[in-house]
């Protein structure tokens, strides 16, 4: 009969935990309707699943987007290139990482505890004495009451989206960064096409104003005042090389490449982009902003916060049984009982206070979220429509025309057909119509990009 007892009680041990585990499983599954209903409100078409393993140096090919071809470096090619080599998306990545084993950890239940104990055995005594020995084999439960593994889990879930919210948030700022200094660069080109011209343009005015010097056309007063003039040219020709290196140092640097990469960039800047009204573009920001998402996720996390704090205020449930075997003919008795926290003084009044000020304060965050976003949006479509304006006025063909009367003034004076002063007229005037045209394009493509960070979305 003792045999009998020895081998039944370690069965009532292992129903026991059966039953608590049995039990915790159910309070688990109890969360699935929350967890549908917050995973609902936290989902949103984000970036698709990425890497954790950093780029290295080595890893990606640069040739690759530095063709030795006309058009060089791509604009969707140098983006691409930042997000792959850029060590602080691929820290953000780790941290958003991080942040998702928060999500793994509230979704866990108390470990049960098992103790064995055994005294009154005479092990100093020949024979060992077990007359007065006693063995006891515990396992306790520590039974979370109040809903607050499914108020963990919506917390965290929200949490994580807003770290994903900001992670999606930093990628377009990386994107837009390099949309920013490419056009820079392909600018400062331009201005050095154009320097260039007019340089080259003068230098032969000038070795052509000396042959007619000597040959008595002109006045050394006129050949004079050309010299100068090609000064000044030479001299912008070294402020527009000077513009141009800052320029591409810029690129580099949002690129992460080294200061001896050979960039050349290609921008059409007389591309149109689609004809939008301030109201769409305001639903655009408020629907792809994910500042706005993650204040909006922050909100929740928060709410959801107050909800876990009110749980804890709640006791929860200790749970335990026993197997006990007491010398010297170590017969099986089984006991139990369960524990809980009187709430008579500590009800979690501090924790509650503190969770619904910051719930309010990420309520008045998201309204200032949400009137920064009309704020620039506003202005930034303000100016993008006055370029649009201005562009309006400027015909392509602007160009062409005041070519034509730059060579045709540069000709008639080689000629002798007219005057030095004349000749500086429609260098002027030139210079005026091409500065004009080509600065009004460039401050269009950097308001669509302005407009662009406003929005949240690559538009154009």
């Amino acid at each position: 009969m003792p045999n009998r007892k020895i081998i039944y009680g370690p069965k009532v041990l292992v129903l026991v935990l059966v039953l608590l585990s049995a039990r915790s499983f159910a309070q688990q599954r109890g969360t699935s309707l929350n967890d549908e209903r917050s995973k609902a409100a936290s989902e949103r078409p984000l970036e698709p699943s990425f890497p954790m393993v950093p780029v290295e140096e080595d890893s990606v090919q640069t040739s690759e987007f530095m063709q030795s071809g006309e058009n060089g470096l791509s604009l969707e090619h140098a983006m691409q290139m930042a997000e792959e080599r850029s060590p602080d998306l691929t820290a953000a990545r780790y941290r958003l990482l991080a942040s998702e084993a928060d999500t793994i950890g509230a979704r866990l239940y108390p470990n049960p505890q098992l103790s064995i104990n055994a005294t009154n055995y005479g092990l100093l005594q020949r024979p060992i004495d077990a007359t007065a020995a006693t063995t006891s084999y515990r396992l306790d439960q520590q039974i979370l009451l109040g809903g607050k593994i499914s108020d963990r889990i919506a917390t965290a879930r929200e949490s994580t989206a807003a770290a994903r919210a900001d992670y999606v948030r930093q990628v377009f700022s990386v994107r837009e960064d390099v949309k920013d200094a490419y056009i820079d660069a392909t600018y400062a080109e331009k201005q050095i096409t154009l320097a260039r011209e007019n340089y080259d343009l003068f230098a032969e005015l000038v070795r052509a104003s000396e042959l007619r010097l000597k040959a008595g056309d002109v006045a050394e007063q006129d050949v004079s005042k050309l010299k100068l003039t090609e000064l000044t040219y030479r001299s912008a020709l070294s402020d527009a090389q000077q513009s141009l290196l800052d320029a591409l140092a810029k690129l580099r640097q949002t690129l992460f490449l080294d200061r001896s990469a050979n960039l050349h960039t290609s921008y059409d800047f007389t591309t149109n982009g689609p004809v939008l009204d301030r109201d769409s573009l305001l639903s655009a920001a408020y629907e792809n902003r994910s500042d706005f998402w993650a204040s909006e996720h922050r909100v929740r996390a928060a709410e959801n916060q107050v909800h876990l704090s009110h749980a804890n205020a709640v006791p929860d449930l200790d749970v335990g049984v026993e197997l006990d075997r007491q010398g010297p003919d170590f017969p099986n008795t089984v006991g139990g009982g369960i524990g809980i926290a009187i709430p008579i003084f500590s009800r979690n009044q501090d924790d509650i206070m503190r969770s619904e000020a910051n719930y309010r304060a990420s309520e008045y965050d998201l309204e200032s979220t949400r009137s920064e976003i009309r704020n620039e949006v506003s202005s930034s479509y303000a100016k993008y429509q006055n370029s649009r304006r201005v562009m309006s006025g400027l015909d392509s063909s602007v160009v062409q025309i005041a070519e034509d009367v730059r060579n045709t003034a540069a000709k008639n004076y080689s000629a002798g057909h007219i005057g030095l002063l004349d000749l500086l007229q429609s260098e002027q005037v030139y210079n005026d119509a091409i500065t004009n045209y080509y600065s009004a394009l460039y401050k269009l493509a950097k308001n669509k990009i302005a407009l662009e960070r406003a929005v949240g979305k690559e538009i154009f």
